[in-house]
């Protein structure tokens, strides 16, 4: 048996796991994710995040997405895992900061709202308004990095078909000659206006599917609108879960640092079975 938290970030879902102990490797781990994280068969979640013992910070976040890969950073994912922590005495106060790959990540936890700081992103090097086309689809992107790697695409009007997103943004992110490492693909409208808020849709790299809430995808659209003159410092993203809150503050010409508030709710804690885990092939 293995004790998993089910928690979401703007219905961005995971199943937690305290491996403070580092009971399970990084192999064990990427396998249980693809055992427990599959929709209907078992448990079901985005991925699977793991606390671990850090020798700079509080902690270690880790992130295996529901494919069992490792990913770097997820912004929705490190509010959830802001909040076990606390919940869970893994840290004695609200406030915190742990490490990930993307970086490390200052916390705050405020019942079921959490605010992370994360790590400085330059933006000098914005691969910005660059044209490509995939399935006959004509379009410009900006590319950046939010500790993963995103693609922004900015559009006057949403199509109303997921399945139209799924398709292109599976495209996208398989265009290795533009995105060696993969990435993450944001389609983005006006809410009304800029000024109301960005409404943002997400295909996740190691998800393979949209998703309902990202939270690095919602502070790369954020970053690309305001550093196209759209909108200012502070912005309402709308994903599908929910809203993210995405305040921006320049440290130089070159560097901002983002900050992100929204959800994290603990749903329950599961214990998953051997039968669960060894049903994976």
């Amino acid at each position: 048996m293995i004790l998993c938290t089910k928690m979401n970030g703007n219905g961005n879902d995971f199943l937690v796991i305290n491996n403070m102990n580092l009971k399970y490797s990084g192999g064990t781990l990427s396998n249980y994710a693809k055992a427990l994280c599959r929709r209907r068969e078992s448990l079901g979640a985005d991925g699977i995040l793991a606390t671990e013992p850090s020798e700079i910070h509080s902690f270690k976040m880790r992130l295996f997405n529901r494919d069992g890969t490792e990913g770097e950073m997820c912004g929705n994912g490190a509010r959830c895992v802001a909040r076990y922590a606390f919940l869970k005495g893994i840290v004695k106060k609200p406030e915190m900061v742990f490490e990930t790959l993307g970086g490390k990540v200052e916390a705050s936890v405020k019942e079921t709202r959490v605010s992370i700081k994360l790590s400085p992103v330059n933006i000098s090097n914005l691969v910005l308004n660059s044209p490509a086309s995939v399935e006959g689809y004509d379009f410009n992107y900006t590319f950046l990095s939010v500790g993963v790697p995103h693609v922004v695409i900015f559009e006057k009007q949403r199509f109303d078909s997921d399945d139209h997103y799924r398709k292109l943004g599976s495209a996208i992110r398989l265009r290795k000659d533009l995105f060696p490492e993969g990435a993450n693909i944001n389609f983005v409208t006006p809410r009304g206006t800029y000024v109301e808020g960005l409404d943002v849709l997400t295909y996740e790299r190691g998800v393979e599917d949209l998703t309902l809430s990202c939270g690095t995808g919602s502070t790369a659209s954020a970053i690309v609108a305001f550093k196209a003159g759209l909108t200012g410092n502070v912005v309402d993203v709308y994903n599908p879960g929910g809203i993210n809150r995405v305040s921006l503050e320049l440290e130089s010409t070159d560097i901002l640092l983002p900050e992100l508030e929204g959800g994290a709710l603990w749903i329950a804690e599961i214990d998953a079975s051997e039968e669960a885990l060894n049903q994976y092939n």
